[in-house]
């Protein structure tokens, strides 16, 4: 006979009543409540379609959340499931349950059970609210777990942390629980020993960089991945902890320096982390000892990289020599590589054959300039004039007989120095070792006109100056730059 139009629906008002919004309310989630607050409009405003389905696209859920809502609410005793064909649900009066008025009210068992285990559990230590104990059921009915796996999840959470901890925060525990295959009370115990132990050692961690504090998520999550995943166990962190006094101690920090431990080499354990460590220190000291022989200043990691790769090519000591030979014509780190394969592909690759390398390059390089000087030959000393100069020194002749075969040499026609090897080889075979005996050998050769000879004493050994030592390094690199191609 009466009948309401359908679009004033839409501009009437839909009764909660007062006890929903002080006792119901507040430990819901959200989602929750929409789905009761809906349900409540179609009590009040019947529709042709009030599917589930037809819900959850109006609220914009899925049919699983909304028919999780329904289910808590089921438990908190405002809504009861009368037929599943139909699909049919009965509203309830907040007031009216809590008055126990209305139809009898047919409690969950099971949650009923579970829910004076979790008083138990929290006893005096705090007060547990009916919101919170309705979260940790859904970690029964949603996410797959046993009670008595929830319950231990909840005893770990009061020893972990404190018994005031947020039970939104322990969601996150029992989901991961159910991902690691969490089934009953014997895989819970395993998972959450686990657990504690992540939570022991971060505190050690934390208690190392003087933090007296609980850990953060963020923090279980690294100490959790350098245990885990790089496999560093708490001895090995904790010696790396060392490494933080430079700076600001922090989880971040500390991360850094772990991650370069793991890509830098295989220590893992405390001692082999402090042994990793020493080493290290100790090869940027070398490392510097290098560069500042060169006269450059790299950055620490550019330096540890560079170092090692100059290692590849010469032992510790070599290096030095290099950089001293480097540094005093102003040569570049690239020209010190140069030098250092240079020596490697000669066969020098002890400090001592390098040292009497070096000696015997320089003693050549300085004698052939006074010898080209006095035959009269314009040019610098190459390779092929320091192994003839060794051949006449292995022929048992002295630096005042080469000189005075140059000045022989200087009024010879085309090539003075093939003209003086000519004349010293002549010698070496007819026996001659010292100047007096050239001189008895000596015929005569056509001076030029006005050109005094020189006497044996004029060819003594001369002191290197420095100039002389810096041309002989420059030649040095010179040479190898060319040699490297």
């Amino acid at each position: 006979m009466f009948e309401l139009d359908r679009e004033a629906a839409s501009f009437g008002i839909t009764a909660v009543e007062n006890r929903f919004i002080t006792d119901y309310l507040p430990a819901a989630k959200g989602d929750y409540v929409k789905v009761y607050l809906w349900g409540l409009h179609a009590c009040a405003h019947p529709q042709a379609d009030d599917s589930l389905e037809s819900a959850a696209q109006a609220l914009y859920l899925t049919v699983p959340e909304v028919e999780a809502a329904l289910r808590y609410w089921e438990r908190r005793g405002l809504v009861s499931r009368l037929s599943d064909e139909p699909l049919r649900f009965l509203f309830y009066s907040p007031l009216q349950r809590q008055q126990g008025a209305g139809a009898a009210f047919q409690p969950d068992t099971a949650y009923v059970s579970f829910a004076e285990s979790v008083y138990a559990a929290f006893g005096d230590a705090r007060k547990v609210t009916p919101g919170e104990i309705a979260l940790a059921w859904e970690w029964v009915q949603d996410v797959g777990l046993t009670p008595e796996a929830v319950l231990m999840l909840l005893h770990h959470c009061m020893a972990t942390g404190h018994a005031h901890f947020s039970f939104k925060k322990a969601e996150k525990l029992a989901v991961r629980m159910k991902e690691a295959g969490v089934a009953g009370p014997e895989d819970a115990e395993q998972f959450l020993n686990h657990d504690q132990s992540v939570h022991d050692g971060t505190r050690r961690v934390l208690s190392r960089m003087g933090k007296r504090r609980l850990p953060s998520d963020d923090e279980l999550e690294m100490y959790e991945k350098w245990t885990g995943e790089w496999g560093f166990d708490l001895e090995g962190i904790l010696s790396a902890c060392r490494e933080t006094t430079s700076g600001d101690p922090s989880f971040k920090y500390l991360d850094g320096i772990l991650s370069g431990l793991r890509s830098r080499g295989q220590a893992r354990t405390g001692e082999a982390v402090k042994r990793q460590l020493a080493a290290e220190k100790s090869e940027k000291e070398l490392a510097q000892e290098v560069f500042s022989r060169l006269g450059i200043y790299p950055a620490a990691p550019v330096a540890a990289r560079t170092y090692q790769e100059l290692l590849t090519l010469q032992p510790h000591g070599v290096l030095l020599l290099a950089a001293e030979e480097c540094r005093r014509t102003h040569k570049t780190l690239e020209d010190m590589q140069s030098l250092l394969e240079s020596w490697r592909n000669r066969g020098l690759t002890d400090e001592n054959a390098v040292r009497d390398y070096l000696n015997r390059y320089r003693e050549a390089n300085v004698a052939l300039r006074e010898i080209f000087e006095a035959c009269g030959h314009a040019g610098r000393p190459t390779e092929k004039d320091r192994q003839q100069y060794e051949t006449w020194k292995s022929w048992g002749m002295d630096r005042a007989l080469m000189l005075f075969a140059a000045e022989q040499s200087r009024v010879a026609e085309g090539s003075k120095t093939a003209y003086l090897s000519k004349v010293l080889e002549a010698w070496h075979q007819a026996g001659i070792t010292d100047i007096a005996q050239a001189r008895a050998e000596r015929k005569p050769t056509g001076r030029a006109p006005g050109r005094k000879t020189v006497s044996a004493q004029q060819y003594g050994q001369r002191e290197y100056t420095e100039d002389e030592l810096l041309a002989v390094s420059d030649d040095l690199i010179e040479e190898a730059r060319k040699h490297r191609g």
